[in-house]
């Protein structure tokens, strides 16, 4: 159970308003994919970082772990015809060896190893549609289950899951395992490894830097930046 927050950002401008916030080339993401992408303040240091997903034509949900994004991009929306809103989604992370086999019971076989890594979509669980990605925040093999607001038998789901989990030794555990394992695994925690006194070039973050696209928050001051990494 973890603190991420999908922030829904769709509308006929939804592609250029993202290709102007995030560092990252946005408009060759595909439907049903995700990709780590950072938003960058007008110094050129990391604001926020995150999993972008392609839900829908003009539809996209920005997931970050904690802060006030959604005002940031509020902010500079004006001039964009796009809508920035919560979705009322929570996040639960299943994160382990037998993950997939747990994602392939608890999905009636629809999830199996033919789900690749930032791959997503919407799937049947326990007679409840909601979205599932292959990602986490651990390193592991592992997926994440975003819930669809008020449509969302919160606590139908939680027992389905556990039921699926059983048989293969799924525990639930709060967010300290993880932090642990993400750690472990070099994966960078915003706020605590990363802030904005730091470059994406000084966070070892260079390669989700797109300096070919004509213009984003933080590119001017990019281009005269150390690139140089300090973290690894």
């Amino acid at each position: 159970d973890v603190p991420e927050k999908p922030v829904e950002i769709s509308g006929p401008d939804a592609i250029p308003f993202l290709e102007k916030v995030l560092a990252r080339t946005i408009s060759t993401l595909k439907q049903g994919r995700g990709r780590y992408a950072v938003a960058c303040t007008p110094q050129g240091g990391v604001f926020m970082d995150g999993v972008l997903f392609h839900l829908a034509a003009d539809r996209y949900w920005y997931v970050q772990a904690d802060g006030a994004f959604e005002t940031w991009l509020l902010a500079f929306s004006g001039g964009f015809d796009v809508t920035i809103s919560d979705p009322h989604s929570r996040v639960i992370q299943i994160q382990g060896p037998t993950s997939q086999a747990i994602m392939h019971a608890a999905s009636a076989g629809q999830i199996d190893d033919t789900m690749g890594y930032f791959h997503a979509g919407f799937f049947d669980l326990g007679g409840q549609e909601v979205y599932v990605s292959r990602t986490g925040f651990t390193g592991e093999l592992g997926f994440e289950i975003y819930s669809q607001g008020d449509k969302t038998d919160h606590l139908a789901l939680w027992d389905h899951l556990m039921a699926s989990g059983e048989p293969h030794g799924m525990e639930f555990s709060a967010t300290s395992s993880m932090t642990m394992r993400r750690i472990e695994a070099g994966i960078l925690g915003n706020g605590s490894d990363i802030d904005p006194s730091m470059t994406p070039f000084e966070a070892g973050l260079g390669w989700v830097v797109d300096l070919a696209k004509d213009d984003f928050v933080g590119r001017a001051a990019l281009l005269d930046a150390d690139q140089r990494p300090l973290l690894y």
